[in-house]
Parts: structure tokens; sequence; C-alpha cells
């Protein structure tokens, strides 16, 4: 086993890097939040498509905010009162935030978000004038 040793610097160094690949979603700064929820991002010609692991939420503990082409996600995973007995604590606890930007604008109006064994599921569909024109020819 190696173990590898980075300042903050090449960590932000590094981050930059590999963000600098992902063409669809860029991640906008989360400030003051430590918890990071993983995303999965698609595409299709009509819609972006997020799914986020959000184990233990409810749909009452998530906010989502559209907003031209920025999407938000906010929650709080809440803390157990009951605090004795811990040998350890992994689980998150506390606020998080999320923020994807893409490409194109999106259609707030008609967004779709479902919650099902903590995957959130959100679908997202692209401004009209934005979204792919397909031109069929016809043989004359």
């Amino acid at each position: 086993m190696m173990n590898l040793y980075m300042t903050p610097h090449q960590r932000a160094h590094m981050r930059r890097r590999m963000m600098q690949g992902d063409r669809v979603a860029r991640n906008v700064a989360a400030a003051n939040c430590d918890i990071h929820i993983p995303v999965d991002v698609r595409e299709d010609a009509e819609a972006y498509e997020i799914i986020a692991t959000l184990p233990g939420l409810s749909a009452d503990d998530i906010n989502i905010e559209i907003q031209e082409n920025i999407v938000g996600i906010h929650g709080e995973f809440k803390t157990e009162e009951d605090t004795e007995g811990y040998l350890r604590r992994e689980r998150p606890t506390g606020t998080f935030q999320r923020h994807l930007r893409f490409p194109a604008n999106l259609v707030s109006d008609e967004a779709d978000a479902a919650l099902k064994d903590g995957i959130l599921t959100l679908r997202i569909p692209k401004v009209e004038e934005q979204r792919p024109i397909t031109i069929k020819v016809n043989k004359k």
C-alpha cells in the first residue's frame, strides 16, 4: 500500500484539472459545506438527468432550485439526539449543497424529481430553442 500526501494547493490544482474534463456539468463552489453528495449526469436531445445519492433522506429534507442553467440541490442530514454508545460515526451529518452548471438553459417549470430508496432522480428539459433539430431529407 502506498500513501500519497498532498498539500492543500496540490489538492486544489488536482480538483481543477479533474473538473476541466467534465463537459456537461461544471460544479460551482459550495461554500461552507463539508458534505459532498455524489451525482451522475446524463444528457439526451431533450433534457438533462441528474441522479444523486441521498441515503436516509425524505423528500421533505431536500430542496431543489433551478435558475437559467444552474441547478442547486440543498438539504440536511439530521443527527440523532442520542450520541451515547457510539464507537464510530461515519454517516454524514449537517447541511449539504451542490450546484451544477449546464451549457444550455433549462425549463424549470417542467422539471420532474423523484426520490426512491435514497436515490434522487431529477429530469430537467432543455429550452426548446437550444434543442438540436433533425431535418429529414426527402428523395425526389
